[in-house]
């Protein structure tokens, strides 16, 4: 618990609930749903992941690049809730090199 009785896991259900909702402020999902959730091993990755779950409720399709995982439970038990709502999560063959021309 943080100073302010917040846990962990409650910042980052925040903060990415705070993350989806800017984007669908800006990108509605019937325009442009293919989200790609870029996650490293921290707690900035963690947002992310609970981002993109979200993002998957409000109709995107999220995709997950998470390449340096971590053994901590609450990071696991993300990717579980993502993988039983058939998020994908791509290898680095799966990103394209060139982020520019996708839509």
């Amino acid at each position: 618990m943080g100073p302010l009785g917040f846990s962990v896991d409650q910042l980052m259900e925040l903060a990415g609930l705070s993350v989806d909702t800017a984007i669908a402020e800006v990108y509605k999902s019937s325009e442009r749903s293919r989200v790609l959730a870029i996650c490293g091993p921290g707690y900035n990755g963690g947002d992310d992941l609970v981002a993109a779950q979200h993002l998957y409720h409000f109709g995107y399709k999220p995709y997950i690049y998470y390449p340096k995982r971590t053994a901590k439970p609450l990071y696991n038990g993300l990717v579980t809730q993502l993988e039983s709502l058939s998020v994908p999560f791509l290898s680095v063959e799966d990103v394209p090199m060139d982020l520019s021309d996708i839509e």
